[in-house]
């Protein structure tokens, strides 16, 4: 498996910010294949056994995608680090054939077997990436100017209070839209308000991500995971951001987890793997495993 090392990056911040490959018509996607094993515990069900074994054939085919979209990378200017990459990449894969295969052990214990075949376009990604870099870049020119013209007109209380709902709620702008249309907004009034609301969706997702460390231990990748989940439905950028700047001891957040599963009984194998297939980091596995 390849070892990710965090080696400091810099996305260059202009309209070239990164260097594309060649650009086509069609999408050029990209095969990727990887064999996920995972060891299901005694108060596990086959199901989440097979659940964990396709996360760690996922995790193997984002690190191969997200080494060719770093290498791809020119650097300068805003710091981001590989293992930063490889997350964002992972959202971008598609999955074509999965198969399961289970065998067991001389001891008895059963071991599950993913294989997957995923597809995914790098040139989507490096895309993807460099409109990340140019909104930053925009932001840090004092944002994105207001659309001119005429708008239509919202009754100002209305309007305050529930983009104030919003920012207390540390809502996406997809979650925003939802509540608007279960709050009896009409689609094309949903779309407006939610379009136009002055609130720094950066920040909600940051607000969110902070609100979910408070409760439970997460990797760093967890988090970006989450944030785009269809229940928080936070853009890619916007969980980036998140997933970059919210203030956490990942050390911490890694020996808290395992922890919890010391105490479900878990070995300190098991521990070490389910750790590593929720997104932490080899060095941060050892930490935890080092001081659990």
């Amino acid at each position: 498996m390849f070892k990710c090392k965090k080696i400091l990056c810099h996305i260059l911040l202009s309209a070239t910010i990164l260097s594309f490959m060649p650009q086509h018509s069609e999408a050029k996607m990209e095969s990727y294949i990887a064999v996920g094993e995972y060891a299901i515990s005694d108060n596990e069900t086959l199901q989440q056994g097979e659940d964990n074994a396709v996360k760690e054939a996922l995790r193997n085919i984002s690190e191969q995608l997200g080494v060719i979209v770093a290498s791809n990378t020119k650097v300068e200017n805003a710091v981001v680090t590989r293992d930063e990459i490889i997350t964002f990449s992972s959202s971008f894969l598609k999955v074509q054939n999965k198969v399961i295969k289970r065998s067991i052990d001389a001891d008895g214990d059963i071991h599950v077997f993913a294989h997957i075949t995923a597809t995914a376009d790098p040139d989507l990604v490096l895309s993807e990436l460099n409109q990340l870099a140019i909104s930053r870049f925009k932001n840090n020119q004092g944002g994105v100017q207001p659309p001119s013209g005429n708008t239509p007109t919202q009754p100002q209380g209305k309007v305050q209070s529930v983009e104030e709902y919003a920012v207390q709620k540390h809502l996406s702008k997809k979650g925003f839209f939802r509540y608007l249309l279960s709050n009896g907004y009409p689609r094309d009034k949903a779309t407006y308000t939610s379009e136009h609301a002055a609130i720094d969706w950066n920040n909600n997702a940051l607000e969110k991500a902070k609100e979910y460390l408070s409760r439970g231990y997460y990797a760093k990748k967890g988090i970006y995971t989450q944030l785009l989940s269809p229940n928080d439905g936070f853009t890619r950028e916007e969980a980036f951001y998140a997933m970059t700047n919210v203030p956490a001891d990942w050390n911490n957040q890694a020996l808290g987890k395992a922890r919890q599963y010391s105490q479900m009984g878990w070995t300190a194998n098991k521990i070490s793997q389910r750790l590593s297939i929720e997104g932490f980091s080899n060095e941060e596995v050892h930490f935890a495993m080092s001081h659990i």
